[in-house]
Order: structure tokens, then sequence, then C-alpha cells
């Protein structure tokens, strides 16, 4: 009885770590101060997307010729930003949230052709949006670790484009053509799945490849055109619905299928 007693502890106690084993690692990896490398459950951390960094870092040691410039930000790339809520050293909420805008002003004389003594003003101004909720499991016990997980977002994005012509040598307007897009909004559900190589206690850089399914709403595009002193025309387009495995919107890139380098600080 003794000997079954015991049989039927081992087991369960067999089942309760086996079960536990993906929330707390039992031999953590501490550095020479005692520090802990890996995530534990109640940390917090931020990651993001590190492509910039390691473009311009390559393209400094590569010998290139070609001009290198400094890391900025000119357009959304995928997991632009993540933060996490780690629930176990092996499970963490996400929030995602991609944010891309800009505003291009450019201005140029023309001096040949049918335009010849008119000035043509372009302005640019562009909108993209993507912000979202998932979860991530993560496996192994050592400094590098792979994860996996899946995200649910909500994505929007504008753009619109003015042409203005006029007279370059007295500043009279000539004619404009401003085109609207119409608002898009997305839905969308992203999976992941990378790894992380801890290199400093709780700093990790790492790599992940991110495919999205969703749909789109795309509002109506609205174009206004102007010629001298006459009345300015406008014409609608059409809304259109869109359904897309990966690129759901090729204006924004948005969560698509794309991989990416990440760097993540945990506290």
């Amino acid at each position: 009885m003794k000997k079954v007693l015991l049989s039927v502890v081992a087991f369960c106690s067999f089942i309760i770590a086996n079960a536990q084993e993906d929330e707390i690692l039992v031999n953590p990896i501490l550095s020479s101060k005692g520090e802990h490398y890996l995530p534990q459950m109640d940390d917090w951390a931020i990651s993001f997307n590190a492509d910039g960094i390691f473009e311009y870092v390559g393209n400094a040691f590569s010998g290139s010729t070609s001009r290198n410039n400094a890391p900025k930000v000119s357009h959304v790339r995928t997991n632009t930003f993540v933060g996490k809520m780690f629930v176990s050293d092996k499970k963490a909420y996400r929030v995602v949230a991609n944010l891309g805008f800009g505003t291009q002003n450019n201005t140029s004389p023309i001096v040949t052709g049918p335009d010849a003594g008119t000035t043509v003003e372009t302005k640019n101004n562009d909108f993209a949006l993507a912000a979202g909720l998932g979860k991530e499991w993560r496996k192994g016990n050592t400094r590098l670790q792979g994860f996996y997980g899946a995200d649910v977002l909500l994505t929007t994005a504008f753009s619109n484009e003015e042409v203005t012509i006029t007279d370059t040598e007295t500043g009279d307007f000539v004619s404009s053509v401003e085109e609207k897009s119409g608002l898009d909004l997305g839905v969308g559900i992203q999976g992941f799945i990378g790894a992380e190589y801890f290199i400093f206690p709780k700093f990790a850089i790492g790599a992940q490849y991110t495919y999205r399914v969703g749909f789109a709403l795309n509002g109506a595009s609205e174009t206004t055109t102007k010629l001298g002193t006459a009345d300015a025309e406008t014409v609608e387009g059409d809304k259109s619905f869109s359904f897309a495995f990966g690129d759901l919107d090729n204006t924004t890139n948005v969560g698509v299928g794309v991989f990416s380098l990440n760097l993540t600080l945990h506290f």
C-alpha cells in the first residue's frame, strides 16, 4: 500500500511538474551579479523594430560607397512597438502599435516644354495606424528562446496629395488638382513566430516572421480640379471592400507577412 501511495504521489508530481514546465523556469539563468537573464512572471517588456538600426550598422561596415543614411521613421514597419506583460515566465499579453505619418512639400520651376514659365508645387500628407492586442508563448530555458503567438489588429490609413501650378514671374494661380484617398478601415489577425537571444540580463535581440489575414473597407476617394478662375470640380470615387492573405493594404504595409529584427528590454 505504501508503494502504491508513493507511486501515485510521484505520478501526480510528474504531471504537475510538466503542467508547470511552461510556466516557471526550474533553473533560472543568472549573471555574475545575480541578475536574471530571462523573462519572469510579472515582468514588463518593450520591443521595437530595429531593422533601420541593423541596416545602418551593416552598411557602415560593408565598405559600400553608397550613402548610408541614419535610421529614421519614414514609413510603418511591422511591429514597430510591442508592449508585453508576462503572466508567467513563458506567457505574455501584448499590445501592438504601428504609427506612420509624413508631410512633404516640393516646389519645382518648369523651364522647358509646354509648361515653361510655371512653377509646380506638390504637397503630400500620409497617415497610417495599426493597433492591437495579442498573446505570446515562449519555449526554451536557455538564453536562446523561441516564441510564437497571435495578435488581433485594427488599422486605418489615408493620404492626400495636392499639385498647384502658378506663373513663375507673377505668382498668379494657373491650376490645381487635389486627390484625397478615402479613409481605410481594417480588421486583421496576424500570427508570429521567432527567436530571441539574451545578450545581457533582460536585454535581447531577436528575429521574427509575421503573417496577417484580414479585410478592409476602403472609403471613397475624392479628386478636386480647378482651372484658372473657373469653379472647382470634384469627382468622387467608389467605395470598396477587400479581403487578403498577407498584404491587406499595399499603401500602408501594416502588419503584413514580413521578416523583421527586434530589440527587447525587460524590466
